[in-house]
């Protein structure tokens, strides 16, 4: 029983931390794809 808990919690701890890295990755690509998109358009114009 308190092997089975650890392994809930560990999978839990997984699960979560692949859930944020995915949200910091989307985050830091919006933000590169914000800078390199607002030296684009000023160059148009």
């Amino acid at each position: 029983m308190n092997e089975t808990i650890i392994q809930s919690f560990k999978a839990t701890g997984y699960g979560m931390s692949g859930v944020f890295l995915v949200l910091i990755l989307f985050y830091l690509l919006t933000k590169l794809m914000l800078l390199v998109f607002r030296n684009h358009s000023s160059d148009k114009e």
